[in-house]
């Protein structure tokens, strides 16, 4: 028996000449393959472009602001409100200040309604800098004043990360008072209505140290509590007074039946029932 040598050439049966075996396209004969990577300071390059990246931000519906001062007296007022409090603004810009101010006093966001609801999202951003917060140092809070003589306010509070301490007041003569917090919050709670009731939600309440009842109002620190001294507290702080409606405060993020005090009947609309 003969057995045919083993050859690298390929016959084509329709001819009589050999042919070399087919290339692989692109490439040169004998040559491997290109590596994906050229080198290995390349793939470290790509990995350190991959780890330094940011988180990303929020997308905002308007352009950040501050020192906005916004009053209605027969509508509600409703909308997204970001807060810088870094931002300078024109003094020529500014709406004026009662003769009991000074511009120490001047808010950084302030909404006003006689006769309707507000309902505002406030986002606060961070400072160009952002140091930890100290409660021994004397800090400049970002100051919130929101309030309605008839009709009910919801007031959600987001803060991004480096975001300095807020004071937010709100008033609400005749109708109820829904406010979430972020989970950062780390502060006071002031709560006083006289003809309502004050419920905080689940994962807040948990969160919560009942500090007093005076009178009407009632007083809770929310955190970590070795962080307050002997001197007035600097940090985040929430101050509610509703005349005649129900206050609920909650988390952000904490999904409850009674989220919008604007939904429902009349009477739920006014009061938050």
């Amino acid at each position: 028996m003969i057995i045919p040598s083993q050859d690298s050439t390929v016959t084509d049966p329709t001819s009589s000449e050999p042919k070399a075996p087919p290339e692989t396209e692109g490439e040169l004969p004998g040559e491997a393959p290109p590596s994906y990577y050229n080198s290995t300071s390349d793939q470290n390059a790509i990995a350190g472009a991959s780890s330094s990246s940011t988180p990303l931000q929020p997308t905002f519906k308007s352009k950040p602001t501050n020192y906005l001062h916004l009053f209605n007296d027969n509508s509600s007022i409703k909308g997204e409100y970001v807060i810088d409090p870094g931002m300078t603004i024109p003094t020529s810009l500014l709406p004026p200040l009662s003769p009991e101010e000074s511009e120490a006093d001047r808010k950084n966001l302030s909404l006003h309604s006689t006769h309707g609801s507000v309902n505002a999202d406030i986002w606060l951003l961070g400072a160009r800098v952002a140091q930890p917060f100290d409660s021994k140092k004397s800090t400049k809070r970002t100051i919130l004043d929101i309030s309605s003589d008839n009709g009910s306010v919801t007031a959600r509070v987001h803060t991004i990360h480096g975001a300095e301490p807020f004071l937010l007041t709100i008033s609400a003569k005749n109708g109820g008072v829904n406010v979430t917090v972020p989970r950062s919050f780390n502060g006071l709670l002031l709560l006083t209505t006289r003809h309502g009731s004050v419920s905080l939600a689940d994962a807040l309440s948990k969160n919560c140290t009942h500090l007093s009842q005076v009178d009407l109002t009632r007083r809770y620190f929310v955190g970590d509590l070795s962080t307050v001294g002997d001197s007035d507290w600097p940090g985040d702080e929430v101050r509610v007074e509703a005349e005649h409606g129900k206050i609920w405060i909650k988390y952000v993020e904490e999904h409850t039946s009674t989220d919008d005090t604007t939904k429902g009947g009349l009477f739920s609309r006014l009061f938050g029932w």
